[in-house]
């Protein structure tokens, strides 16, 4: 299939390990990639700098950026390296420490993260959903509150829903535009409920979204996550991001196609497909798993999947 998406403004809207998964197969496909990133993070090295420092978290950038530099470039693997000893340092990524300190140098978050980005020859632009410190908050079917994205994974009960503290976080200038331009807006895959829904709750993004003209499409997980989507089905997934935004919020949602012989690993189950999915046009199949990481996606099934969709919504339009 020709390149389709060459000349298409895409955004991307998410965080974690699904999205820079999402972006290392769209950063050759188009001349125009936005990454719109969560900024609820508050674990590990990101957790830290965050207390200390009082930077934006920087975890879910550097996966962004360095999923869209060059793979081959060696600066990429001094950006990813992890400090395995010390008592100051351990655990701390070198990649997080640059766009702290890069971010301390130029006086704002988002110009450190262009700079960040400019050294590692990126392949597109990474964004903050808002600059405002945010703290994320599960609210579980028994009533009882998790403050914190890195607790809500590891909370007894199941979740109902989550909201942003404060609720009125402003979406970055810089997010707001992007989305404004976006020809296609792809959402996931990720955790649900701690990087997913997240930037969706930022009011003024999702308002963006919703008057937006744009595809939108919707990544499903090829696996459940313990601790925030046990038992879910493709169904299920979809039905807690509208309750967090709005009906039919995506015009696609993308699952896999090897769903009733799941390779997993990790107490984790395969998504399941439900009858209401398909009952469902909108749900297409794909392969999209990855080979090597039964987990995951692939990249490249991923954005091949996309340039299919985009190639049937142009023609459906015309």
């Amino acid at each position: 299939m020709n390149n389709i998406l060459k000349s298409v403004n895409i955004c991307t809207i998410g965080g974690g390990t699904g999205s820079s998964v999402l972006l290392r197969g769209l950063k050759n496909c188009t001349d125009f990639l936005t990454a719109i990133v969560t900024v609820s993070d508050d674990g590990g090295s990101s957790g830290i700098l965050r207390k200390e420092l009082g930077v934006i978290p920087p975890g879910d950038f550097r996966n962004c950026v360095a999923a869209l530099s060059d793979s081959e470039n060696i600066i990429k693997e001094l950006f990813d390296y992890r400090f395995d000893q010390g008592k100051s340092l351990k655990g701390h990524s070198l990649g997080n420490l640059l766009i702290a300190a890069m971010s301390d140098i130029a006086g704002n978050f988002e110009e450190g993260l262009y700079q960040s980005a400019k050294i590692l020859g990126a392949k597109g632009t990474v964004l903050p959903s808002s600059l405002e410190d945010i703290v994320l908050q599960a609210k579980l079917t028994d009533g009882s509150l998790v403050n914190g994205e890195s607790l809500i994974p590891l909370k007894e009960g199941k979740i109902s829903s989550v909201h942003l503290n404060p609720a009125s976080a402003k979406g970055s200038v810089s997010s707001i535009k992007a989305l404004k331009k976006a020809d296609l807006i792809i959402v996931g895959p990720g955790s649900l409920y701690t990087s997913v829904i997240p930037p969706l709750l930022v009011q003024d993004l999702i308002n963006v979204m919703k008057e937006s003209s744009a595809l939108k499409i919707y990544i499903c997980n090829v696996a459940t996550q313990k601790g925030e989507t046990d038992g879910y089905s493709v169904y299920d997934h979809i039905v807690a991001i509208e309750e967090h935004t709005y009906k039919d919020i995506f015009d696609y949602i993308i699952a896999d196609e090897n769903y009733n012989i799941p390779i997993v690993s990790h107490d984790e189950e395969p998504i399941k497909i439900s009858q209401n999915d398909l009952d469902n046009a909108k749900v297409l199949q794909f392969d999209i798993k990855s080979v090597e990481h039964s987990l995951r996606h692939d990249s490249n099934k991923l954005s091949n999947s996309i340039k299919k969709i985009y190639n049937l919504w142009i023609n459906s339009s015309n």
